[in-house]
């Protein structure tokens, strides 16, 4: 697979489900976990820490050391793979929060665990198999409309409030926990008047300073409300499209009335669903002459909808 994908998908980037790699180790790290107390709060907090390259391999390092396992072969292979499955090398790859094939693989459980088995004939797998569909169907769509209420926010903060209004419930209460995670970084101005530099702070009588001291990096995070500019250098938002910690923390500082509109990808909409042709990006392409070089697709795409929405 590895030597197939650059051939015939030149302009795809090849990476290994974060999802698959821990299934593949789960027994070995499971020893470890029960061998060494703080290990899996430990080794779990270096793969999601927005760390860069330089600090996550820092990191990697204090962690082997720390265990004396230098020489242990799985931590070695996780290493040697590092560049393959660990976020910190792909930031500026767009993913839309799909790290894993684990969706994927959720929904093969459930329909092997529910609605289909090996030994149904194959007239009624497919039947199976439809009903599944329209199960999930029923579930998205109640969804969707308990989505269409907006939730209580927990502060009058008016980007809060923006966030609630146009985000999607699942991804408001991300947002918010997000919210709530920010409150354990702090803030220092710099000489531009926009830039900041963030950086985590521990509370007063915690002793994990010495353990994690990887995580005293500043990340820079440039933050101009009146053109509704955000940006970190952790690249969170380029690598998935929401706001990282780090911005979240600035947000609480500034308090701007409203969540910039710029930085709220379409897709984690309650308008997600109405005209979904869109790029990568979430923005509409279009021609040199200003028409929308995905007219045609468009135009299916709705097609499909509507008869989708009929049956």
């Amino acid at each position: 697979m590895a030597k197939a994908i650059p051939q015939s998908f030149p302009n795809t980037v090849h990476k290994l489900c974060r999802w698959h790699i821990m299934k593949k180790y789960r027994e070995y790290l499971a020893l470890l976990y029960k061998k060494y107390k703080t290990f899996k709060e430990e080794f779990t907090t270096i793969l999601n820490w927005p760390l860069m390259p330089t600090e996550f391999e820092d990191a990697w390092a204090e962690l082997v050391h720390r265990y004396n396992l230098e020489n242990d072969q799985m931590m070695m292979q996780l290493w040697s793979d590092r560049k393959m499955w660990i976020s910190a090398y792909y930031k500026n790859i767009f993913c839309a929060r799909m790290t894993s094939t684990q969706r994927s693989e959720s929904m093969n459980h459930v329909l092997k665990k529910g609605f289909v088995k090996g030994t149904q004939n194959l007239h009624k797998f497919a039947r199976q198999v439809n009903a599944c569909i329209q199960t999930r169907m029923q579930k998205e769509n109640e969804q969707t409309m308990t989505s269409m209420t907006n939730p209580v926010t927990k502060t009058t903060y008016g980007y809060e409030e923006d966030m609630s209004i146009k985000y999607t419930r699942a991804v408001y209460t991300e947002m918010r926990n997000r919210m709530r995670k920010a409150t354990l970084f702090r803030e220092k101005r710099t000489a531009g008047p926009t830039k900041y530099l963030v950086y985590y702070h521990n509370k007063p009588g915690h002793d994990d300073e010495e353990i994690f001291s990887w995580s005293k990096h500043e990340f820079q995070v440039v933050a101009d409300p009146e053109n509704e500019i955000y940006e970190c250098e952790c690249k969170l938002w380029t690598h998935k499209g929401l706001f990282c910690l780090h911005i979240m923390n600035i947000l609480d500082y500034l308090k701007p009335d409203k969540f910039p509109n710029k930085s709220i990808l379409k897709r984690y909409t309650k308008t997600a669903k109405s005209q979904p042709t869109f790029d990568t990006r979430d923005y509409n392409t279009t021609a040199s002459d200003g028409s929308s070089r995905l007219s045609k697709q468009d135009i299916l795409l709705q097609l499909n909808l509507m008869v989708n929405k009929k049956r």
